[in-house]
């Protein structure tokens, strides 16, 4: 894991270069005195996780947070333990209260290691849903993170699929799940012949389909408006299917 390491006191940022290269897992990449500094070295190479003060000079940790757009793991270092709940609130891996010992360093990171590790398992198993996909290997289902958990989702059990701002909502028959894996993403590994992008924000799934009237697609308890852009190629798809 690539460990960036934002601290505007010189020896918090010693503690931690030290700590992060005693574990074999972590690689320290810099240590930046300002959230500024850190979000320009953000946008030039990809941190896995970060280690952040809260109380620094112009920007703070958690307004740093909150405008980071693809968030790395995060671990708060801090003095203050009145941020905690707030923290916590924005998906923080753990927080550590200085002065930090290296046994509750070891402790948050194996934890930041264990949701890492999962993370790129899924990108692999995704991707090689993508290739049985593409040579027509049958598939019938995909694996979706959702917070820090890690679900197996049936294809025959997913409605639609929502794109938000920052998030992607898949409606199943008995969940919503909230995830960070685009919509753009979705079109590339669900199959074509079961799942149909009707609008910007929307994939639907074909067989869950109770009328369509007029430009608006229901099925289960939504209603859907299929956009200009997309009507034509939705139109033929379902055509196949002799829907007309």
């Amino acid at each position: 894991m690539k460990c960036l390491v934002i601290d505007d006191e010189t020896p918090a940022q010693i503690l931690l270069e030290t700590y992060i290269r005693k574990i074999p897992e972590l690689t320290f990449v810099k240590a930046c005195s300002s959230a500024i500094e850190a979000m320009s070295l953000m946008q030039k190479e990809n941190i896995d996780l970060l280690f952040l003060d809260i109380q620094m000079p112009d920007l703070t940790g958690i307004e740093l947070i909150k405008l980071l757009r693809n968030k790395p793991l995060t671990i708060l270092t801090t003095a203050y333990s009145e941020y905690a709940l707030q923290g916590y609130e924005l998906d923080i891996i753990d927080y550590l209260l200085k002065p930090i010992s290296f046994e509750r360093f070891f402790k948050a990171s194996a934890k930041a290691l264990e949701i890492w590790t999962n993370q790129q398992q899924l990108t692999v198993n995704n991707e090689q849903l993508l290739n049985d996909n593409q040579q027509g290997t049958k598939v019938d289902y995909i694996f979706i993170k959702s917070g820090y958990d890690i679900l197996k989702v049936e294809f025959d059990t997913i409605l639609y699929i929502e794109g938000m701002r920052e998030y992607t909502c898949v409606y199943t028959e008995n969940q919503k799940i909230m995830t960070l894996i685009s919509l753009q993403r979705f079109t590339e590994i669900l199959p074509s012949s079961l799942f149909a992008r009707v609008h910007r924000s929307y994939i639907v799934n074909i067989g869950k389909i109770k009328q369509i009237q007029g430009n608006t697609i229901k099925l289960g308890n939504a209603e859907i408006v299929i956009s200009k852009s997309f009507r034509e190629n939705f139109l033929k798809m379902i055509d196949r299917y002799d829907l007309f």
